[in-house]
């Protein structure tokens, strides 16, 4: 029921309004308490019987203010709301909602979905059937013709997610529903941007019924086209008339990484911008994307061919590795990352791949399947590098170049009489030819080559002594090159040097030649997906759906279904991409025909009164109770003097009391260690989760030596976020994307070394990071690339041995973190972690209000990950840092101790 622009959603309790007449007499009657005086001569007066003089009604005063109290709570309870004008002026009939889900609506779809289920709550309310269209093409649409009720359409439109393409009217106009012929009313929750099918479409619209267009305040911006240059990056970037004019690009490694930053304006009158940020040539030729700050859509990245030249090479190199800064993958992929597309793999994957090379680091004897599928890839015009160590040196193999010699040759040390030797300099046959070799690089072990077999193969670099350091051998099309030496700095300092970056660049430059070797003709064949981009700009791992696209058709190709906007690769040619925002696409303001409403997307919305009818409610009734205390004389009696002041305390604790927005002090937690959780405005959720910190804070006081001050809630959008080690995430049930300023602050918060830690609470329902609760509360952030981690990750072993999981409200539990290679910058230390565990809500069981009631075996399991997950954020990865437990262990055996 609605009266005016104000709504009722329960108009039936309204009907207690009536009842306020007997409520006002039944009030009225009602003495106030009598008061009570005890005088000891008045006992000889007992059995007299005198008439008592008190009132027998209340004040008419106090009896207004309860029967108001009482008409207050009665409106509260019927679920008043103040609705917008086209629903509370609306017919009854079909809705048709057209929706713009391109990414040009990703900057605002916060709104642009808060409107949507705003009008389709009205229209479940109503009982109006409800028809839903979105603009941008799917590869399998959904059939708009479809008659849904409010709540299907509300639950439909929760899940839509804005796409990485334009909407294309002309083709959302084929998909209008036919039946039925007319709508009572039409509301398009429009991006602003003009297309060439917009008109067309509008005016097929404005025939089916009266349409309301809800554009968004700020229309967005969009990255034409980027280029690295000798002077840094430059970018062009566009924006629709009367758009914003002025903000800031950055350019980032494919990583996510910030390379550098740069401020552009607009001209007045001036549509389009070059904005530039100046950076070396070798940092500017990492870049991969850039990125208008603050405005998260798939326009406004543009996608740089980093790639231009880039050989597509594979790391042979476990899923897992327990001392990943230590390993020889790790130095290879940071030497080749800069100019190569990197993988890393098992052989027979890579090879299957299409790599244009691979990198073998120090192994055995290869399996005859892995050794055979190698021999072949190398036949048909494959690169394998590899690099010697103890396994090769006790088992070798014949994939090599030459005969090498068993064993290994030790230089210098204790026992040794020969010194470490330096590498000699480069030949002008050599592919190193023109580099020099620094002096203080040297050489304290390698495989040597057989003499009688050097002639074999080809020396590209030797050892000041004369023995081969490198050599190379073809293989039909294909080229073996064997660095005799470690690919990390166990056997010589090459690896912590500049020249072993541009030894292995010129090494690679054999590479991605399809006719072998020595040819330089680009190999042809379709072009495979590496990272696609979503509509906020985000980039992920292709899904298992995702396709190749034709050769012949790749050139040409604009973001769409088929041929989304991302990174693309292809043996034997460089990398590619196909970005969001087309140089040939028109972006303008939309132009709507006469007769169509347009108002603002965020202008009005469902404002729901029944909290502060409610609220009001309740204060008039705590009021009411304290004047009749203080009628009924009930209240302490204050010398006169004593009065001004004792009424001056009073308001001023009321005020104090009243509720206002309580945000964190960071200078309260500057001296002591809190845990932190993000408020959610959900405060059933909030209140569990603070229950649930000091729990796991009580935890850690019984067991360790941590002692942690009271939990604090913090605002990610004003407060000070630096004192907290670490920050509880608890999605809330509809979870939405942050502000600009609430970004901000967490991307500061990651840089400086804090943790964030996500708990998306679905138990298994989200199949990765990047889709679900995590994807929309973290839509805008730069999140750096997360892995599932494993059972050797250090946060099995901070404290507790956790070998079967990380337990929750449910036991089985997966959780996501902060790659290796990304947190390299940090000692290894992740920055976000993304779990699915609730967690919160088991460590609150032994509080007021318990929400876990699983076995006491799992609530122990949850306690103890709770305690490894704090002291992973106090204390960083030292756990992880167990390179001479080996040592240490052998030395207690030999002396026969016990660890």
């Amino acid at each position: 029921m609605n009266f005016g622009p104000f709504f009722f959603a329960a108009p039936l309790a309204l009907a207690a309004l009536a009842a306020l007449p007997i409520l006002f007499l039944i009030l009225r009657a009602t003495p106030p308490a009598p008061r009570r005086e005890f005088f000891p001569p008045l006992r000889l007066l007992l059995g007299l019987r005198t008439e008592e003089e008190s009132r027998k009604r209340a004040p008419l005063w106090l009896v207004l203010l309860r029967a108001l109290a009482a008409a207050l709570m009665i409106i509260g309870f019927a679920r008043p709301s103040l609705a917008p004008r086209e629903v509370a002026g609306a017919a009854s009939g079909p809705l048709l909602l057209v929706i713009d889900d391109g990414w040009t609506a990703a900057p605002g779809w916060a709104q642009a979905r808060a409107a949507a289920e705003d009008i389709l709550a009205e229209s479940e309310r109503s009982k109006e059937q409800v028809f839903v269209l979105t603009t941008a093409p799917a590869r399998t649409p959904r059939e708009a013709g479809e008659a849904l009720n409010g709540a299907d359409a509300r639950g439909m439109v929760s899940r839509l997610e804005p796409r990485p393409w334009r909407p294309d009217r002309a083709d959302a106009l084929k998909r209008l529903p036919q039946k039925p012929e007319r709508f009572s009313r039409i509301v398009w929750i429009s991006d602003g941007i003009e297309d060439p099918g917009a008109r067309d479409f509008a005016a097929a619209l404005q025939r089916r019924g009266p349409v309301t267009a809800r554009i968004p305040p700020r229309l967005p911006r969009a990255v034409f086209s980027a280029a690295a240059t000798a002077e840094g990056v430059e970018a062009e970037i566009r924006r629709t008339p009367g758009g914003l004019g002025q903000g800031a690009i950055a350019a980032e490694t494919l990583e996510g990484r910030s390379l550098g930053a740069g401020e552009f304006r607009f001209n007045p009158g001036a549509d389009s911008v070059i904005a530039r940020v100046t950076l070396p040539p070798e940092i500017a030729a990492r870049a991969a994307r850039v990125r208008i700050v603050g405005e998260t859509s798939a326009g406004a990245t543009r996608l740089l061919s980093a790639g231009s030249g880039r050989p597509l090479v594979g790391i042979v190199a476990p899923s897992s590795e327990p001392q990943p800064l230590l390993s020889d993958p790790f130095y290879i992929e940071r030497a080749i990352s800069p100019f190569a597309a990197v993988r890393r793999g098992e052989i027979r994957p890579l090879v299957d791949a299409g790599m244009q090379a691979i990198v073998l680091p120090d192994t055995s004897r290869l399996a005859p399947p892995e050794r055979n599928a190698l021999d072949e890839w190398i036949k048909k015009g494959g690169l394998l590098v590899r690099f010697a160590g103890p396994r090769m040196a006790n088992a070798v193999d014949d994939l090599t170049p030459v005969k090498l010699r068993p064993g290994s040759r030790a230089l210098g040390g204790a026992m040794g009489w020969e010194k470490p030797q330096g590498i000699a300099p480069f030949t002008t046959e050599s592919p190193f030819s023109g580099l020099t070799p620094p002096a203080d690089v040297t050489v304290s072990r390698q495989v040597l080559a057989d003499p009688s077999a050097e002639r074999e193969g080809r020396i590209w670099a030797r050892l000041a002594d004369g023995a081969p350091i490198v050599t190379a051998a073809a293989r039909d099309k294909g080229l073996v090159v064997l660095f005799h030496i470690s690919a990390g700095p166990a056997w010589s300092d090459l690896p912590l040097s500049g020249l072993y970056v541009d030894m292995l660049r010129r090494t690679l430059q054999f590479a991605g030649r399809a006719q072998g070797a020595i040819s330089d003709q680009p190999s042809s064949g379709p072009w495979l997906p590496a990272r696609l981009m979503d509509g906020y700009g985000a980039l992920a791992p292709p899904g298992s759906d995702a396709k190749s696209v034709p050769a012949d058709i790749f050139p040409d190709a604009k973001a769409g279904p088929d041929t989304p906007p991302g990174f693309y690769e292809r043996p034997g040619s460089p990398g590619s991409t196909i970005d969001a925002a087309s140089v040939k696409d028109t972006f303008a303001a939309l132009t709507l025909p006469n007769g169509i409403t347009r108002m603002q997307l965020d202008g009005e919305s469902n404002r729901f009164l029944s909290g502060w009818f409610l609220g009001l409610a309740s204060l008039l009734i705590a009021l009411d109770l304290i004047l009749a205390l203080a009628l009924a004389g009930r209240l302490p009696r204050l010398p006169t003097r004593a009065q001004a002041t004792y009424g001056a305390v009073l308001l001023a604790l009321v005020l104090l009391g009243a509720p206002q927005p309580a945000y964190a002090q960071a200078g309260a937690a500057e001296y002591e260690t809190r845990l932190a959780y993000i408020r959610t405005g959900d405060g059933s959720r909030d209140r569990i989760t603070a229950q649930g910190l000091e729990g796991l804070s009580q935890i850690l006081r019984e067991r360790t030596s941590v002692e942690p001050g009271p939990v604090v809630g913090v605002d990610p959008a004003r407060d000070d976020l630096s004192p907290y080690p670490i920050l509880y995430w608890a999605a809330p049930d509809s979870p939405a994307r942050v502000s600009d300023a609430a970004l901000a602050n967490l991307d500061r918060y990651m840089r400086l070394g804090g943790l964030i830690f996500l708990d998306t609470r679905d138990s298994g329902r989200t199949v990765s990071p990047g889709q679900g609760p995590a994807a929309r509360l973290l839509a805008g952030l730069d999140t750096p690339p997360l892995e599932q981690i494993s059972n050797d990750h250090v946060l099995t072993k901070t404290f507790y041995l956790l070998k079967n999981g990380f337990a929750g409200r449910s036991a089985a539990t997966r959780i996501w973190g902060e790659t290796a290679a990304s947190a390299a910058a940090r000692d290894g230390v992740a920055s976000l972690m993304i779990g699915d565990g609730d967690w919160a809500s088991t460590w609150s069981q032994d509080f007021e209000e318990p929400s876990f009631d699983g076995p006491a075996s799992q609530y122990e399991m949850a306690m103890r990950f709770g305690v490894n997950l704090v002291m992973m954020a106090l204390t960083g990865n030292y756990k992880a840092d167990q390179v001479h437990v080996p040592a240490l262990l052998e030395r207690l055996g030999r002396s026969g101790a016990r660890p």
